[in-house]
């Protein structure tokens, strides 16, 4: 992998602490409850991504497949689809969808197709935050707390 996909693929993470999604939802819990729970799923799938990128940039495929694999079970989490939009239900569909084909490619050791998995998967949570703050306007950018996350050893 050159040095222009590693810092293409370093960049495009940075993108993903870039918004923190809002649930819609459950009324049982307060605005700021599920602001949390919806902060700790994005930092969650935020530290995927890092194990990703650096099983990608090391050829690390079980890292790869753990981080991917860890992905799509949060993309299943109820709490995260707590949003009723048909747009917003696409972005999740799919983020699940390439974080299993990431974990595919990972278990036949298709770097290429590993890397390009993760790029669209990228290019879909960019997009879903794009959506939300945009569109949907569900996020407060003024309450947009950014953390920096180390990259986890397993």
């Amino acid at each position: 992998m050159s040095m222009t996909q590693r810092w293409l693929l370093v960049t495009a993470v940075v993108f993903l602490i870039a918004g923190v999604v809002s649930a819609a939802s459950e009324t049982s819990k307060t605005e700021e409850e599920k602001s949390d729970q919806q902060g700790a799923l994005m930092l969650a799938k935020l530290a995927c991504s890092q194990k990703i990128t650096n099983g990608l940039v090391t050829k690390d495929f079980d890292q790869i497949h753990r981080g991917a694999t860890e992905l799509g079970s949060i993309c299943i989490a109820t709490e995260w689809a707590s949003h009723n939009d048909p747009v917003y239900a696409h972005h999740r569909m799919e983020l699940r969808k390439q974080a299993q084909k990431l974990a595919k490619m990972a278990e036949e050791k298709n770097l290429d197709g590993a890397t390009y998995s993760y790029m669209h998967s990228l290019n879909t949570c960019i997009n879903c935050h794009e959506y939300c703050r945009d569109v949907l306007s569900i996020v407060d950018e003024s309450k947009v707390n950014l953390k920096v996350v180390p990259i986890p050893n397993n």
